[in-house]
């Protein structure tokens, strides 16, 4: 897992690529049912692990926190002393009460930061132990005269070892200002990768000191350690938190990978002798997978249920003759009808609107063809025909996406009007 800070107070300009449609982290609802889900992931995956003897969470944290250098940062005014000793202060938690490891790298630009920032970020991932566009900027007011390299970086060149190269899961948190410009434009099954921003896509984060994102962030890791039960807490909690210490600048999440199955779960690291307490099994290579799919008659499971099927599966698999390494949850999904019709007519909608415009530009060029051309009094046979082909393909299609059963008599390979399984 790697964490990754540019500086507090950096202050990045937005480059808008104007074809992009801006998404917004999820609204209310989708927040509840992806924390829901959570919750039930981590509540099987530690029931199952416990039953199979398998340490839970994860083994090794490696914690990367890349930062402007104090002689170019624009928010060098509010103080070198309160803006180390934040940074600090974050090492500090992340080392002494998490058991990460961590390490802090400056940029500068007596080279060109951009190759600094990509080489922090590909060496990070490669450690064997360990649209739009961000640009990151130290300063508004650099000119030439100040020598060196103008400092800016952009996030999205330096963040592709992380969702293409990285082997295990990802946390990014990026204090800037427009912080969340990082997650407009984004595809690994089984990974986790999150992006924790500090301000919104135009929205602009506060420099070092008191009502800073990263004091914010500090008190709330250290808060969260404390109340956790068992010592761990997702993503979509340090999230909230943070936002009841900074109320009017939110902080965003963002899934990177766009696949919003689970969280990363955060916790200090428990020192686990490997060849000791690791089961046999667990440590024997997976030579394949198995997915089953259940059919449920109730739209959720309660949490005795699921540790119910958590300490069963195992048992089973064991009558079976099954060697197991490990069983973990992959998703949990409610069928909503009336969500996949209001899809397809918003589809329909949108294929409708290109055809019009495809019609209206054909119109034209064929007006243009017919002033070219000498009129001629023989009509055409085949233009009602292809019409009335087209129009008759257009409501086939529109019906298949509406769900709606084609005549025994059409034409054409039939589909399904969903993309998931009945």
């Amino acid at each position: 897992m790697a964490s990754v800070l540019p500086q507090q107070g950096s202050t990045p300009q937005a480059i808008v690529s104007q074809d992009m449609n801006v998404l917004g982290p999820a609204d209310d609802d989708t927040k509840r049912v992806l924390k829901r889900e959570d919750e039930r992931q981590k509540r099987f995956d530690k029931m199952s692990n416990t039953v199979l003897d398998i340490p839970n969470g994860y083994r090794k944290v490696e914690v990367l926190i890349i930062r402007w250098d104090e002689s170019i940062d624009e928010f060098k005014g509010h103080g070198k002393e309160a803006d180390s000793a934040q940074i600090e202060r974050l090492q500090t938690i992340f080392e002494k009460k998490f058991h990460f490891g961590c390490e802090v790298q400056i940029l500068r630009n007596i080279d060109d930061p951009q190759l600094d920032l990509d080489h922090y970020i590909m060496s990070h991932v490669a450690d064997p132990i360990k649209g739009r566009r961000l640009r990151l900027s130290a300063t508004r007011d650099w000119d030439e005269s100040m020598g060196g390299h103008q400092p800016i970086a952009f996030w999205d060149e330096a963040e592709k070892p992380l969702k293409t190269k990285a082997k295990g899961d990802v946390l990014t948190i990026l204090d800037c200002c427009f912080a969340s410009t990082a997650a407009v434009k984004s595809d690994d099954e089984w990974r986790t990768y999150q992006l924790l921003a500090a301000s919104a896509v135009e929205g602009k984060t506060t420099g070092p000191g008191p009502g800073s994102f990263t004091e914010a962030l500090c008190d709330s890791l250290e808060q969260l350690l404390e109340e956790s039960t068992d010592g761990t807490f997702s993503v979509f909690k340090l999230e909230e938190t943070i936002n009841t210490k900074r109320t009017e600048k939110a902080a965003l999440m963002w899934d990177r990978l766009k696949k919003h199955k689970r969280s990363v779960e955060l916790g200090p690291l428990k020192k686990i002798d490997i060849k000791k307490n690791s089961p046999s099994q667990y440590k024997k290579p997976e030579l394949a997978s198995l997915n089953l799919r259940f059919s449920l008659t109730t739209d959720d499971l309660s949490n005795t249920q699921i540790d119910t099927l958590a300490r069963a599966f195992p048992a089973v698999c064991k009558n079976a003759g099954i060697g197991i390494r490990q069983i973990k949850w992959v998703g949990m999904e409610k069928r909503d009808p009336t969500m996949r019709v209001i899809q397809s007519i918003n589809e329909m909608r949108r294929r409708a609107k290109i055809r019009k415009n495809n019609t209206s530009k054909t119109r034209k060029t064929t007006e243009v063809s017919d002033a070219r051309k000498r009129p001629s009094s023989r009509p055409s046979s085949l233009a009602p025909a292809k019409r009335r082909t087209t129009n008759a393909s257009m409501a086939s299609e529109e019906s298949l996406e509406l769900g709606i059963q084609t005549p025994s008599g059409s034409s054409g390979k039939s589909r399904s009007p969903t993309s998931g399984e009945d």
